[in-house]
């Protein structure tokens, strides 16, 4: 197996994984999107909320805003010497005290550490009008996708099969095939069917059954391009190499358990 960046940029990636069983590319897929573990927001202290919102509320937006994640710092409360009690080595506190009138917003909190702070400063959580003051602590930790949606690093993690389209000598060039795809992934070179853009092959199979020749043959293969779109908590190639770690960590758990089965 081997990895092919095609594109990329701060929170998009588009990649190639080539010569993988279908079952480790759903593997790959569903450890990015919930076996990474990053930081969020999992319970407030609410001193003072005279605003319109109840503190229900609150928790939830304040919950979902995305936090800088530093994996080599915190440890999982369930892994870490304070036995989930809380402490510096597992979680980061984040205090808030506005009055209005003024839009509140994630920037506004305030973390003990300078390194773990909202990813993005100009998420809107509640709106205060005159008189109104909201007075807050809010405890973050490290957990997981399958735990709960807040703690997913990734919010878009595809992948798709890349086909291997053969066109036969049978072709007789009629550019049926080319009118049918809906992709444009075909096209007539010179008097000549050929593949101009495979990657973006949804395997319709549109051209094939337009072919009065059956010259086109699209057929699966093992490679598969993958379209991760990260939330900023953490670079999204961390993600990966994150995602690959566990994977393999749980395979040679696996591969304990049998043997102690033999």
């Amino acid at each position: 197996m081997k990895i092919e960046i095609v594109e990329e940029d701060e929170l998009n990636i588009k990649f190639i994984l080539y010569d993988a069983p279908v079952a480790f590319a759903n593997s790959f897929r569903r450890a990015m999107k919930s076996l990474v573990p990053v930081m969020a927001v999992d319970y407030i202290d609410v001193y003072l909320n005279s605003s319109y919102l109840f503190d229900e509320i609150l928790a939830h937006r304040i919950g979902l805003i995305p936090i800088k994640t530093d994996l080599n710092r915190f440890n999982m409360q369930n892994e870490c010497v304070c036995e989930g009690e809380g402490c510096p080595n597992c979680q980061v506190s984040f205090r808030l005290n506005v009055e209005g009138p003024k839009m509140v917003y994630s920037g506004d909190f305030i973390s003990d550490d300078e390194e773990i702070r909202p990813v993005y400063d100009n998420i809107p959580v509640v709106e205060l009008f005159k008189g109104q003051q909201l007075m807050i602590e809010a405890v973050a930790r490290l957990g997981t996708g399958k735990e709960h949606s807040k703690f997913q690093p990734v919010s878009i993690c595809t992948y798709r099969i890349i086909p291997e389209i053969e066109i036969q000598g049978e072709c007789n060039s009629c550019k049926a095939c080319v009118e049918a795809c809906p992709r444009d992934i075909l096209e007539n070179r010179d008097g000549k069917i050929v593949v101009k853009d495979v990657l973006n092959c949804s395997m319709c199979m549109e051209c094939v059954k337009v072919c009065e020749e059956n010259a086109i043959e699209v057929m699966e293969t093992n490679n598969y391009l993958f379209m991760v779109e990260g939330i900023g908590q953490l670079p999204i190639r961390e993600v990966m190499t994150k995602a690959l770690e566990i994977i393999k960590s749980k395979a040679e758990e696996m591969n304990k358990i049998i043997e102690g089965l033999v």
